[in-house]
């Protein structure tokens, strides 16, 4: 019977020491699980140095594409929100390419919504092998549904920069990347054999340009922009820095630059670009007054 009791002692022992053991491990896992997430999570910083010099934004685009090819873009919207917004290495965006004459479109097949996690483009961890890549914004050849059968012929169809100007004509206030196609539409309704045409003339906006400032993130700049649209929703861009650009602010070109047209027609006027003292409560920085009267709050 003692025998038996020592050897229940013995294992109960055992068991203590590994189940001590498994706690501990399980207490490291953890904690690494957490700085993980912490590091996935890591926020932009506001960058307040002072710039050592200017730059258009068609020079930026002009050099980037000069430079390497094309520039890259990765935007994220959002709608009206009363809580501060955190850029962080975990946010969502949409990637988009311009060449000078092609707006591509860098669509996630693993992510319902076709979007890319920040950081894994920070880290150079996107595998672009699984992605759908396409003209952005591009129009549609043919598709078939359920009301009948529907084609567009494009005639015509380019990338145009425009920016847009204040009531004299004189100032420069939104710069806008936007695809521009002219063609005829046919539909035709189920069964039918008649087919309807439509002339049409469309102008998509891609990307536009508006209150400026720049941020870091894992010890690399990147230029933001944002502005909001006649539906209220905000259009955030954010495009990597280059030597060319790390050092300047980024200026709106005077009408009339070479390669831009000044246009002022109303669906470039439905977007502004967000005040910047709207933008500072929107965003939180670490370190800012709002960070730290959250933290407080919790």
């Amino acid at each position: 019977m003692k025998k038996a009791i020592s050897v229940l002692m013995v294992a109960a022992c055992m068991l203590c020491m590994v189940t001590a053991c498994e706690k501990k491990n399980k207490k490291e896992n953890d904690t690494s699980a957490v700085q993980a997430t912490e590091t996935d999570c890591t926020a932009a910083e506001l960058v307040t140095t002072e710039p050592e010099g200017e730059i258009t934004i068609s020079e930026m685009i002009d050099q980037r594409i000069k430079e390497e090819g094309k520039i890259m873009i990765y935007r994220m919207h959002f709608g009206p929100s009363k809580t501060p917004l955190e850029i962080t290495e975990d946010l969502n965006v949409n990637i988009i390419s311009y060449d000078g004459k092609e707006l591509i479109g860098y669509r996630n097949s693993s992510n319902r919504r076709g979007e890319t996690r920040l950081g894994d483009i920070i880290h150079n961890k996107v595998d672009y092998s699984t992605y759908n890549i396409g003209a952005y914004g591009g129009n549609w050849k043919r598709y078939d549904n359920e009301f009948g059968d529907e084609k567009y012929v494009e005639e015509e169809g380019y990338v145009q920069r425009e920016i847009t100007t204040d009531d004299s004509g004189n100032n420069a206030q939104l710069e806008t990347l936007y695809s521009y196609s002219k063609g005829t539409l046919y539909t035709r309704e189920e069964e039918s054999e008649v087919w309807n045409q439509t002339e049409k003339d469309n102008s998509l906006d891609i990307v536009s340009f508006g209150t400026f400032e720049r941020i870091k993130l894992d010890g690399k700049t990147y230029m933001t922009f944002c502005v909001r649209d006649n539906l209220d929703l905000i259009e955030y861009d954010i495009i990597p820095d280059n030597k060319y650009t790390e050092n300047k602010t980024v200026v709106y070109d005077t009408p009339g630059t070479e390669k831009t047209t000044v246009n002022t027609v109303d669906y470039l006027k439905e977007y502004q670009a967000v005040p910047q003292e709207e933008l500072e409560q929107m965003i939180v920085f670490p370190g800012s007054e709002k960070e730290e009267s959250s933290q407080a709050a919790d």
